[in-house]
């Protein structure tokens, strides 16, 4: 494997929601990673509960879980 494949990638870092680079990553159930205040704002306003990327519907609104590996690298 070269070496440009073993790089991460910019895009690994911005939040789906936002398109920005992430601020407080948390990581889904589904291991889906957003901006927590995206994610919220996201299940605040959309019912029910789903990952923007999967489409995986949680019955509740899932426990987020924070992302130490991208909050370190950003």
């Amino acid at each position: 494997m070269s070496a440009a494949n073993r790089l991460l990638s910019e895009d690994q870092f911005l939040c789906s929601i936002c398109l920005d680079v992430f601020t407080d990553p948390v990581s889904t159930p589904c291991g889906h990673n957003f901006c927590k205040n995206c994610i919220t704002t996201h299940w605040d306003n959309n019912v029910p509960c789903q990952c923007p990327m999967c489409k995986k519907v949680f019955k509740r609104r899932p426990e987020l879980h924070i992302n130490t590996f991208i909050s370190e690298m950003v």
